[in-house]
């Protein structure tokens, strides 16, 4: 029998047939990063995306300025792009203090969406590539303010307080879901999904979110936490003798997610003790694999 090809040539994306199809994945994701930190929340089709007011931007353009450029520098043309057809977001001294204090929420993004930290002095590093901001929940874009911004709208502690509290609301609000991935069998995880782009910032609120969704109750050995995506939150408790298993098969799960859903956060798991996160996986190369010294490899073999 015949071995196949080792030089099959990639496939090429069906909509944008001038990227392969791994391109045309790693473009939308830059180009939705883009329309966030723009403050313009897109959903992302394959061939537009689209804000909440319901206007268009078509992708094939876009793209085209990026054919035959190097991928290191595709960030900086779309970002360019992007700033010429999005009109710009209304400043927070625009708004009453109620519709700032309404909208406010916590939110956990990745790095790259906070390029100088100290320009909005209250982000926390949750962990290696996550900060935790607050935003803004306008009806036409999400903004991500300054600290001089907020502080005509009230202390920052009360601020922080309400955006914790207007997060929580999407426990009970029933616009996110929880579902047991592997159900019946062992290396079981829980995923949690839903519309809103603040769904995977639940991870900040994991002891509330665990007793909403699940019946994981054993926190003295920490949880197993992954957020691929804006939308999607991935956990499990340290316990029993599958969760090796269990950690494996998130690690493929959050790659999976960060690399072909828009809004990626990050591709690797975490270990979440007393609100304290480790990094317990790496992904570079795109080969899953666990970290050594964080401890979690000699806890395993203890389960």
């Amino acid at each position: 029998m015949r071995l196949l090809s080792r030089n099959t040539p990639p496939s090429i994306d069906a909509h944008l047939t001038y990227f392969t199809v791994s391109e045309a994945n790693e473009f939308r994701r830059l180009v939705e990063r883009s329309f966030s930190a723009a403050g313009r929340d897109v959903a992302v089709h394959p061939e537009f995306v689209e804000d909440r007011s319901g206007t268009t931007f078509q992708l094939w353009n876009i793209g085209a300025l990026c054919v035959g450029v190097s991928r290191s520098d595709w960030s900086t043309l779309i970002d360019e792009h992007v700033s010429l057809v999005t009109t710009p977001v209304r400043g927070l001294d625009e708004l009453p203090s109620d519709d700032v204090v309404t909208g406010v929420r916590l939110r956990l993004t990745d790095a790259a969406s906070v390029p100088d930290p100290d320009s909005i002095a209250y982000a926390r590093l949750v962990a290696p590539g996550l900060f935790e901001v607050l935003a803004v929940d306008l009806p036409d874009s999400v903004v991500t303010p300054r600290r001089r911004e907020l502080a005509v709208h009230g202390p920052l502690g009360e601020l922080l307080a309400r955006g914790r509290d207007n997060l929580r609301a999407l426990l009970t609000d029933g616009t996110v879901r929880a579902e047991t991935v592997g159900e019946g069998g062992t290396g079981r995880f829980t995923a949690v999904s839903g519309h809103s782009m603040f769904t995977a910032s639940l991870a900040l609120l994991l002891a509330e979110t665990v007793e909403r969704f699940s019946a994981d109750d054993d926190w003295g050995r920490g949880f197993l936490v992954a957020v691929p995506f804006r939308h999607r939150l991935l956990y499990r408790a340290i316990a029993g003798s599958d969760t090796p298993l269990a950690l494996e098969r998130m690690q493929h799960a959050a790659l999976d997610g960060f690399t072909t859903a828009p809004g990626a956060l990050s591709p690797d798991v975490f270990w979440v003790r007393d609100r304290k996160w480790a990094q317990v996986t790496s992904s570079e190369g795109r080969t899953p694999r666990v970290l050594r010294e964080t401890g979690l490899a000699e806890l395993l073999k203890s389960l």
